[in-house]
């Protein structure tokens, strides 16, 4: 849609997008386009508007396909739920790539628009041989190993699978394996079109912390560089030439810069074309997990109240929390991972006495914004698949 967060009012995984709001899919079919896509998890359910503009929206992952609607097909779905949560709300990127590549060699001459979803570097990790061992070896239950003893706050999703694990360098092991699988399953997508006459764009949603800031195998609860600095890259020979961005881009650019290079303007309140504007910086915002936490067992809150909000320069980070306004800066020169926090001394210097209350009014009008509709009530199916797939808290 081009719109973050503090203007579509979607906060939380399970909020149906606004219909107001035009998507890329929707201006691509009106321009004559097939549109495809083929997701990989539950989190992307057509019936919470993404498949609007789609001719083809492909979110079915039983293992009876077609037959979702029919009442056996949907009983035994609702068996396999309870034993094997991740048979029915996610599915490997081989299987969504053959998918996507069966489409392509099925479609007809117009041009097309094809979204492909792969989760697969999602915890659990469980990459699939070889990749399971490619990174590690030796036996990761071994007691004389003492690195996951440093574990904390591991969300209940992914406890089954760290059981018994003593080495923490084979669950490193194991998601870089999933990467590897991912990049390998792109791989075959991206031979399987014709990339001189294709624009390609590959994009993250969010990165992975993996002990930074002490935060173990999560995202989404925070707004530090492990989880936002993501591989954006485009693609285009003979049309866009090699080159690397240094300001700051988001993931609502997305939409506008691919329809710039088709001459079309652009979509959503807050994207601009990456390649053409250089911006100041990029926004994010998230529910802080935390303080929501803590405010939900001291019986304070009953569901996500409490924000942080994050701005990110050319060579630097800040984050503000809404629960009591506090700071924190990350000069990312001398740290480029952003693991030094710096609020109290950069306040100190004259540039940052200026900086931070402007940065800090920018935030604050982030969170002025109209996030109401993440507060909207879902089912308990839709709970229970989205805890599974370790988007709620339990």
């Amino acid at each position: 849609s081009g719109s973050p967060p503090w203007h579509s009012g979607v906060l939380l995984n399970g909020v149906p997008l606004p219909p107001d709001q035009r998507l890329l899919a929707e201006k691509l079919a009106d321009l004559g386009y097939d549109t495809a896509a083929f997701t990989s998890a539950y989190v992307l359910d057509g019936k919470l508007g993404f498949s609007r503009g789609f001719d083809v929206y492909d979110d079915e992952f039983s293992w009876l396909r077609g037959g979702s609607l029919l009442v056996p097909a949907r009983a035994v779905a609702m068996w396999s739920r309870r034993a094997d949560p991740d048979a029915v709300l996610e599915r490997r990127g081989g299987d969504t790539v053959d998918l996507a590549l069966d489409w392509l060699d099925n479609r007809g001459d117009r041009p097309w628009f094809l979204w492909v979803h792969l989760f697969d570097a999602h915890g659990p990790y469980t990459p699939p041989p070889p990749f399971d061992t490619r990174y590690y070896s030796g036996d990761q239950r071994d007691p004389g190993h003492t690195s996951m003893k440093q574990v904390t706050g591991v969300a209940p999703y992914l406890e089954a699978s760290l059981q018994g694990v003593t080495d923490v360098d084979y669950v490193l092991a194991q998601y870089a394996g999933a990467i590897s699988y991912a990049d390998a399953q792109l791989g075959r997508l991206v031979e399987g079109i014709v990339a001189e006459q294709t624009l390609v764009s590959v994009i993250g949603d969010h990165g992975e912390s993996l002990g930074e800031h002490n935060v173990w195998f999560n995202h989404g609860d925070d707004l530090y560089e492990s989880s936002l600095h993501v591989p954006f890259v485009m693609s285009w020979p003979g049309q866009l030439p090699p080159s690397i961005l240094t300001s700051p881009v988001q993931g609502t650019d997305l939409a506008t810069t691919i329809l710039a290079r088709l001459g079309q303007p652009g979509i959503g309140s807050d994207s601009v074309d990456a390649l053409a504007a250089d911006r100041v910086d990029a926004g994010a915002m998230c529910f802080d997990r935390a303080t929501n936490l803590a405010e939900r067992a001291a019986g304070r809150v009953t569901k996500p109240t409490y924000r942080l909000a994050s701005l990110r320069g050319g060579t630097s980070r800040y984050v503000q929390r809404e629960i009591d306004s506090r700071d924190e800066f990350f000069d990312l020169e001398p740290s480029p991972l952003g693991l030094v926090e710096s609020s109290a001394t950069f306040s100190a210097t004259e540039a940052g006495s200026s900086l931070l209350p402007m940065l800090r009014s920018r935030t604050d009008a982030m969170f002025s914004g109209d996030t109401s509709r993440s507060a909207v009530e879902i089912s308990e199916e839709e709970r229970l698949k989205l805890e599974m797939l370790g988007y709620l808290d339990q």
